[in-house]
């Protein structure tokens, strides 16, 4: 179960990028950042050592050469000698930087060729899903087992948990490091309830499944033309699961639609897991009381945020980024009714204000206390250096020097007073530094942030959060610091029959799921199973068992 991103409405959020960062990864100006999760680091504290003329060497020796291949979008001028951040970077560090540019579209098709004639970068950012896995096979990669370790590679081992490591492996060794790009995978989504409802029933927000249900009943009781839960098929322009609507129901009885499980080597589903049933039997039980939208399963998010703005919602899973605007054109609509609006019609940026009509809540817990939430995939692309470069021990040094906090506030944010502020304590970026049209500061200097760096994204870049508008970081905030989050155990194993029958499965369970809620006999939840298993379910958790053997080596 994939959930898709969303785009953010400001200029420092505008840029998604997974697989466009640095040495696979795209030059960007000063104001873009990268989607992401997780917290800031309140130990990464900036240094003004990170200004190029300031910053001491990694080391008094001479600079260690690392060839590189920087994906660039080339319709945007740019010269990396004189590049600022790529300067300050390479003496901190003790490196130069030899980049050879590559159109940002062009990537993957010119680092192949490199590896096939074994003219390869010291370090490539590489798909891990085929290319990476590929070479690694075929010895193009240095094997850092031995290598990375809680002494060697202390910073390395903390912004890549051991588990990650043991999904990245080929054969059970570790050819590279994983990356995410940008402050890694996570969950992204939030509960979203009206303050102002809530309130009204004199009820306090709920953090049980059960002190969930009971705010809806309230609500319903007192405001017969609100609806309690609502849902929607799809985000513009992407799919979603209509009962994916629901994860926060489903979360809290220990089940999510579509990941697969893992306990000993045996895989199993949670499609198909009792627990399922449960879910489904409670899901239907809240819709034949009038707790849920009737239409659900049949309206676009562009419907449902119409009922959201004519105060006709009361709550819904919604994408994090979504609650700012959301918030304002609520209070733009209570605005209205009452006849206050300004004449323009217009309410002031309200980024860095606090929510006013909203509270946004993680994952409802069940009777048991627990729950699940599922995130993402944690990686999407490996580090991995060449079997042809110099000194590997050498560059897997660099990389381990660049993730510590402090030099990842460089290679991150750029130089401290320049491309970032530390304000009252919080990271501020500037904005205006750069030009658009010729992509360089005042001094004619190109600002590569986020443009020559190793961070993984894993755990999230130092400062992140802070860095963003109030209300994006407070929504980023409770969505990525989910405790309850969980990944797809399937993440990196072979299944040519998952691959092959996975979305007529999905299909069937979507279709079977909704009939449920909606009031279908609950047998029709075993007969899905029975067919699930048969029609090609039972196949591929015995590929992605065999799979998970002969990843691990065994």
């Amino acid at each position: 179960m994939t959930k898709g991103f969303k785009s953010w409405g400001y200029g420092a959020l505008s840029v998604l990028l997974v697989s466009t960062l640095t040495l696979a990864g795209c030059g960007k100006s000063n104001n873009q950042q990268a989607e992401g999760s997780s917290s800031p680091s309140p130990e990464s504290s900036p240094s003004a050592s990170a200004s190029a003329s300031a910053a001491p060497s990694a080391s008094d020796a001479q600079p260690y050469t690392l060839k590189w291949l920087k994906a660039q979008d080339i319709s945007l001028p740019y010269d990396p000698t004189k590049d600022v951040v790529k300067q300050a970077i390479e003496k901190k560090l003790g490196i130069q930087i030899v980049p050879e540019m590559v159109d940002v579209q062009q990537y993957k098709t010119k680092l192949n060729l490199k590896m096939s004639s074994n003219d390869i970068p010291d370090v490539a950012r590489i798909d891990f899903a085929d290319d990476f896995q590929k070479y690694a096979l075929q010895g193009a990669f240095v094997d850092l087992t031995d290598l990375i370790n809680e002494k060697d590679t202390p910073n390395i081992m903390k912004e890549v948990p051991p588990e990650v490591f043991e999904q990245a492996k080929v054969n059970g060794k570790i050819y590279g490091i994983p990356y995410q790009g940008g402050p890694g995978a996570g969950y992204r989504w939030n509960l979203v309830l009206r303050t102002d409802y809530l309130a009204s029933v004199g009820a306090e927000a709920p953090k049980t499944l059960d002190e969930y249900y009971e705010v809806l009943k309230k609500i319903k009781a007192a405001k017969p033309d609100v609806i309690p839960l609502g849902g929607y098929t799809a985000q513009i322009g992407q799919t979603k699961y209509a009962n994916n609507s629901f994860d926060q129901i489903f979360g809290a009885f220990g089940v999510t639609p579509g990941f697969f499980t893992e306990k000993d080597g045996q895989f199993g589903n949670y499609d198909i897991d009792p627990r399922m049933r449960d879910a489904l039997l409670f899901l239907q039980k809240m819709y034949k009381e009038g707790l849920i939208d009737k239409e659900f399963a049949t309206i676009k998010e562009e419907q449902l945020r119409a009922k959201l703005y004519s105060g006709k919602l009361f709550s819904w899973m919604g994408w994090w980024s979504t609650a700012n605007d959301y918030d304002t054109q609520v209070e733009t609509n209570e605005l209205i009714k009452s006849g206050k609006l300004a004449a323009d019609g217009k309410l002031p940026n309200q980024a860095d204000e606090p929510f006013k009509y909203l509270t946004l809540l993680g994952s409802l817990v069940g009777k048991d206390g627990t729950a699940v939430a599922p995130m993402g995939a944690p990686f999407s692309q490996m580090n991995a250096i060449s079997t042809k470069t110099k000194d590997p021990k050498k560059v897997l040094s660099i990389i381990e020097d660049s993730l510590s906090p402090e030099n990842q506030m460089l290679t991150v944010w750029g130089i401290e007073g320049e491309d970032y502020n530390i304000v009252d304590g919080k990271l501020k970026t500037v904005t205006d530094l750069v030009d658009p049209q010729t992509q360089q500061d005042k001094n004619g200097n190109f600002r590569g942030t986020q443009s020559y760096l190793f961070a993984p994204g894993l755990k999230g870049w130092p400062r992140y959060l802070e860095s963003l508008p109030l209300r994006f970081s407070q929504s980023l905030d409770v969505a990525i610091n989910n405790k309850y989050q969980i990944t797809d155990a399937s993440n990196y194993l072979d299944s040519p029959t998952k691959i092959a029958k996975l979305v007529e499965l999905n299909t069937m369970r979507d279709s079977v799921f909704t009939q449920i809620i909606m009031g279908a006999d609950i047998k029709k939840f075993d007969d899905f199973v029975t067919k699930w298993k048969s029609q090609g379910g039972d196949q591929i958790l015995k590929e992605l068992e065999e799979s998970f053997k002969k990843k691990a080596g065994k």
